[in-house]
């Protein structure tokens, strides 16, 4: 099954003198469980929706369960997994610093789905401007700027340093040679 998401564009005005939009995906409706439960019904599927509902909500509570348990759960559709954010100072927790977070991240399911969509790329005036196949970014193997890297090591700690690093801690090359 081919699915089309579809984007409409605004000219984001934080940029007054560029060519700069922003993309929002255009957002129908907001569907709920019972919702596709109704629609696997309507294309023929035979099951009670109480029960149908009742699987699904138990299924979510042992999901929940096992993922703060400690537990990175693949559901198929999604990969969950929990993620303490902030370092504890004194080996204490502090609510106002410390979070538990829920990292998702896609699985097979919705990997496969996401293959299969097309975006199409609407401007202002609702005309269609680009159609873009998400197979070709699934497909397409990550970008990698760590060819000119540099390994450095103290002692158990090993950082990579790279001349122009896109995001993390950046040491000036003048401290690297005092």
């Amino acid at each position: 099954m081919q699915n089309l998401l579809k984007v409409s564009l605004t000219k984001n005005m934080h940029y007054k003198y560029s060519n700069i939009y922003n993309a929002q995906v255009i957002d129908n409706q907001n569907i709920t469980i019972t919702d596709i439960i109704d629609e696997l019904r309507n294309e023929g599927l035979e099951v009670d929706q109480k029960l149908a509902l009742s699987i699904i909500n138990r299924f979510n509570q042992k999901v929940s369960e096992k993922v703060f348990s400690g537990k990175n759960v693949c559901t198929g559709l999604v990969n969950i997994s929990p993620v303490v954010k902030g370092s504890l100072n004194e080996k204490k927790w502090n609510p106002k610093v410390n979070r538990v977070e829920i990292a998702l991240t896609a699985g097979c399911d919705l990997n496969q789905t996401m293959s299969e969509t097309t975006v199409e790329i609407i401007d202002e005036k609702q005309a269609v401007i680009e159609t873009y196949r998400l197979s070709d970014q699934t497909d397409r193997l990550p970008e990698s700027n760590m060819g000119n890297e540099r390994k450095v090591d103290f002692g158990d700690i090993k950082l990579n340093l790279t001349e122009d690093p896109a995001c993390g801690i950046a040491f000036r090359t003048w401290l690297w040679k005092s």
